[in-house]
């Protein structure tokens, strides 16, 4: 089976394109900052990387995930993208602040992946509580963008930038709930009860 490599490297090609964003939003790829420099080689290696790896182990014959399986892994490579992006940020647009709260999820969601993508039981009640948590509070935080004074660095943020922490944190509740709907479907359940039948 070359699901597990596969998926592997879409994670691999999907964070290292999400790491580039920051570099490119701020103009940093030409900027020969070190720490430019270094993100953007790991990052370009890694897309290289991922993206030959992922062509060659799509031409291999696997054993097809049910399409509320594939939604929620699509969810959490988007979650760890998102991580990829916030790292990177922080290490070359932010001094080398790489502690967001997505430094202390990158781990478990990480852990996640490996046990959605090998259809483990306990992957899949995770992921269930996590979601329906998850998107709770995305909602609830989305209620208090438009009206609470936003800062990085203790200074207000302009209404773009607003603008784009509404826009994310929406997406990331769609993706969650989303999630949530999929792992409840029959076919999500009867594959991960399958797998260990």
């Amino acid at each position: 089976m070359k699901r597990l490599p596969f998926m592997i490297s879409v994670l691999l090609a999907t964070m290292a394109a999400a790491s580039l964003v920051p570099l490119i939003g701020h103009g940093k790829i030409s900027s020969g900052e070190p720490m430019a420099l270094t993100v953007t080689i790991i990052a370009a290696i890694s897309l290289i990387t991922g993206l030959v790896l992922a062509w060659r182990y799509s031409r291999q014959p696997s054993i097809p995930l049910p399409a509320p399986v594939r939604m929620v892994i699509t969810s959490c490579i988007l979650f760890l993208a998102f991580c990829a992006l916030e790292f990177s940020d922080g290490l070359v647009n932010h001094g080398g602040r790489v502690l967001y709260w997505t430094s202390v999820l990158f781990l478990p969601a990480l852990a996640l992946f490996f046990g959605l993508v090998l259809a483990q039981r306990w992957a899949w009640w995770l992921a269930r509580i996590a979601s329906a948590i998850l998107t709770l509070w995305f909602i609830i935080f989305i209620c208090f963008v438009p009206f609470t004074q936003l800062k990085s660095n203790g200074v207000p943020i302009p209404d773009i930038a607003r603008l784009y922490v509404f826009t994310v944190t929406l997406i990331f509740a769609l993706t969650t709930a989303y999630a949530f709907h999929s792992l409840s479907r029959t076919e999500t359940k009867a594959y991960f009860s399958r797998s260990h039948s």
